[in-house]
């Protein structure tokens, strides 16, 4: 099938599709891709030609579009509930991108390239052997050799963190265990709450569902640390009701672990 206007069988003409596999080479996205985008209401369904589905010019525009909106950190959910809109133009798919880059600006923890002296600055003085732990658990990457290495640095708020709870006595590797469980955990909460506050825009979550109206409640949640409050708070509690599970603690308040029978 060519990428040109086809004949009708009236003599008139009509805009060409393409099968999968042509809208696969055409646009750079797998065919199997393209089928997973259709299950989840990313991308239309074709037409039918027979028994041959056909693809046609506005879906290769939808996969530009979910593509480039991928690239801004959006879920395919998100990306769904965008796509789908009735007044979807340029323009709002650019409000829609532009939210992308405001929400990257939002974090000011970002990877750092440092000395050891640098690091030391960040740290403070490292305690004998923790620089070498650090690297053998990945917490930082040398870079280079001699005088010109440096560590790559990706979270130095964390990594402050997990040198303050060193000192306090909580050996480095604990320390990451603990951040990994949270990065899981807090990564699945995330992605519900940003899906459930999509879903409720206009209705409860911002005025409308305009980009506008959306980045400053989000905003508001991430700069002014009132979702970082939040998150504390809960954990903090939630830790409370664990450790009390996990010490079965006795009447008289001991806290010693009861034997199981």
């Amino acid at each position: 099938m060519n990428d040109v206007l086809a004949e009708t069988d009236s003599g008139g003409t009509e805009e060409a599709g393409y099968t999968i596999d042509e809208l696969a080479a055409k646009s750079g996205v797998p065919s199997r891709t393209i089928r997973f985008y259709q299950a989840k209401g990313v991308l239309p369904s074709p037409r039918k030609r027979g028994r041959v589905a056909v693809y046609d010019d506005s879906h290769m525009e939808r996969l530009s579009v979910v593509g480039q909106l991928q690239d801004k950190g959006l879920r395919l959910r998100a990306i769904r509930d965008i796509v789908t809109r009735k007044d979807l133009d340029s323009g709002a798919i650019q409000q829609w991108l532009g939210i992308g880059e405001r929400l990257g600006a939002l974090s000011t923890d970002v990877p750092k390239l440092l000395s050891q002296e640098e690091l030391e600055l960040l740290l403070g003085e490292l305690p004998p052997g923790l620089l070498a732990q650090m690297v053998r658990l990945e917490a930082i990457k040398p870079q280079g050799e001699g005088l010109a290495r440096r560590y790559l640095v990706e979270s130095p708020a964390l990594l402050q963190i997990g040198a303050r709870l060193f000192r306090a006595g909580i050996d480095f590797e604990v320390a990451l265990g603990m951040h990994d469980i949270l990065e899981r955990r807090l990564a699945r909460a995330a992605e519900e709450v940003v899906d459930y506050g999509i879903k409720h825009v206009g209705k409860g979550f911002g005025r409308s569902a305009e980009p506008d109206a959306i980045m400053p409640l989000l905003e508001t949640l991430f700069s002014s640390g009132a979702g970082a409050e939040a998150v504390q708070l809960i954990f903090t509690r939630e830790v409370e009701r664990a450790l009390q599970r996990a010490l079965q603690l006795t009447e008289d308040g001991t806290g010693k672990r009861r034997k199981r029978r």
